[in-house]
């Protein structure tokens, strides 16, 4: 830790602790967010040719299997390419874990800010070894929904706008809370686990609560439910397994996650729990 840490922090702190409740208080929304749809042909043209080419066949037996063909024809290219490497991620986190999935389940994700992989999930939760799909109730909980983007609107409508013509999935501009028993599935995708990165993304140090956070999620799944955590980094990675040792959360499968899907500047690790 720098000399300038603590110092950066808490001026982090005292701005947050002023924005934050002015946006909840405010709640800005402007309506639906217009894109246009963008040709995919040059999807991975940034890769060598026989990486590209494994890529390129794995994006199609994804897109058939998760029936994502809409959704190809109306997106942003770099969007959808993201989806892709998220529905690959968590297509593998069910399989190491052995997850089973009934006809209909419950789900949550928790913090998913705007939501741009929203497709991907509802896809995978909907068709995920079903030949035949099941219904699928997905509910996104988000603190810090009306926070306003360059383009004048908030992450809330961003997040509507991704998740338009999904069946049975809402989003939820609140703080997730521990409903005892109700989810098959919960999801945390790179959630706050160090304060600093907490402070850098607007929220006040006094909402910086991981462990309550674990314990909340932990407590509403079902009996044999899968919690599904994704981190950047090896550092947060390992946080990440201290904080669910520390919860008494036993941990199902942990690994690495490397795909020509997607490059991100750092590696992607998952961890699996099942509720016993």
């Amino acid at each position: 830790m720098s000399f300038w840490t603590p110092i950066r922090d808490f001026f982090l702190n005292l701005r947050n602790g002023a924005d934050y409740p002015l946006r909840q208080f405010f709640r800005w929304r402007r309506g639906d967010v217009h894109w246009k749809n963008e040709p995919k042909d040059d999807l991975f043209a940034d890769l060598p040719a026989a990486e590209r080419q494994l890529a390129e066949q794995m994006a199609l037996n994804l897109c058939q299997t998760y029936h994502l063909d809409p959704f190809y024809h109306h997106s942003r290219a770099r969007i959808y390419r993201e989806n892709i490497y998220y529905l690959a991620l968590l297509q593998e986190a069910l399989r190491r874990a052995e997850v089973r999935l009934g006809d209909a389940i419950t789900c949550a994700d928790v913090g998913p800010s705007d939501w741009f992989y929203v497709q991907a999930l509802s896809a995978l939760l909907r068709w995920y070894d079903s030949a035949q799909g099941r219904k699928v109730t997905l509910l996104g909980f988000e603190r810090d929904a009306f926070r306003v983007y360059a383009d004048f609107h908030s992450r809330y409508d961003h997040a509507l706008t991704y998740l338009k013509g999904l069946e049975g999935v809402t989003y939820i501009p609140k703080a997730f809370e521990a409903q005892p028993h109700r989810y098959d599935l919960i999801f945390m995708l790179f959630p706050f686990v160090f304060l600093a990165d907490h402070l850098r993304w607007g929220l006040p140090k006094r909402l910086f609560q991981p462990h309550a956070l674990l314990t909340a999620v932990w407590e509403s799944l079902k009996t044999n439910g899968g919690l599904v955590i994704a981190n950047q980094g090896l550092d947060e990675h390992e946080e990440q397994q201290r904080l669910l040792n520390e919860a008494a959360i036993p941990i199902r499968a942990a690994f690495r996650f490397d795909s020509p899907l997607y490059h991100y500047a750092m590696d992607r690790y998952v961890l699996v729990a099942i509720h016993p």
